[in-house]
């Protein structure tokens, strides 16, 4: 998460106020005694769904008049980027601009 950009208390956040609406809940977690799962409810699996439902015309519109060739590229730039992102923001001194 700290990578992204996010803190664990932001998120956990986040979650309770997603839990309190009843979008997700938690469930234990067999691997961690205090550090609970989080899963969508059936109410959040519905939200999502239409979300998706939304998204993909969306995304497919955007995308029509690109070749796969653009998509590629498009691709194999951001996947460089984020390689050299993630690079320097771990390199002792460096990361800030």
């Amino acid at each position: 998460m700290r990578t992204m950009g996010v803190h664990r208390q932001g998120v956990q956040r986040i979650v309770n106020e997603l839990e309190k609406e009843g979008i997700v809940g938690f469930q234990p977690n067999p691997h961690h005694k205090r550090a609970h799962l989080v899963a969508l409810t059936s109410k959040g699996q519905t939200l999502f769904e239409a979300a998706i439902a939304l998204q993909v015309p969306w995304v497919n519109d955007l995308s029509k008049d690109l070749s796969l060739t653009d998509i590629a590229t498009a691709q194999q730039v951001i996947s460089q980027m984020t390689k050299h992102i993630e690079d320097t923001s771990n390199a002792p001194g460096e990361g800030s601009p």
